[in-house]
């Protein structure tokens, strides 16, 4: 089976200790990459900036994408959700996570309409939305200043898991 790993390939060591074995990651650094290649987890690693460019690899390849933080005005735009849809098999998995603070709330209504207009459109079943009280620890000082746990300071965030649909056909959305 193939796996595929789109943000900062971090989540590489945990996929591995689930029995994930053929990896695959794409970051849009070049020092993520190299981080990553020095793991020596990734059977491919890939320059890619995502919503700017094509994921590399034909569609319907992949049996689980996933995308870990990223998606954000900053990193990844909701855009480029469409494109890990494209790549993922009829009947794949896409998991995605974001930050639900206050600094991250308009980004997380832009990617939740994405997400739901994608199920509405029939492309993909909505499995989980899973809220993660003890997410990361704040990055900078607008994290600090909003959305803070009330456990160990950390921030809050969630996970989406999603079910491609057989026949399922991806549009920009």
């Amino acid at each position: 089976m193939t796996r595929f790993v789109p943000k900062a390939c971090e989540a590489g060591f945990l996929l591995r200790a689930r029995g994930f074995l053929q990896l695959r990651g794409v970051n849009g650094s070049l020092g993520m990459l190299e981080q990553a290649r020095a793991r020596g987890l990734y059977q491919r690693l890939s320059l890619c900036t995502l919503g700017q460019e094509p994921l590399p690899g034909p569609e319907g390849t992949f049996d689980v994408v996933l995308i870990v933080g990223a998606p954000s005005d900053s990193q990844v735009p909701c855009n480029a959700i469409p494109e890990l849809l494209c790549v993922t098999k009829p009947g794949g998995l896409v998991c995605l996570t974001t930050r639900t603070n206050l600094s991250n709330l308009q980004n997380k209504e832009g990617l939740e309409a994405t997400l739901g207009r994608l199920e509405q459109a029939g492309a993909w079943e909505h499995l989980v939305g899973w809220p993660v009280d003890c997410w990361e620890l704040p990055t900078s000082e607008l994290e600090v200043a909003s959305g803070i746990s009330a456990k160990d300071g950390f921030i809050f965030g969630i996970v989406y898991l999603y079910r491609k649909q057989k026949g399922a056909q991806v549009e920009e959305v």
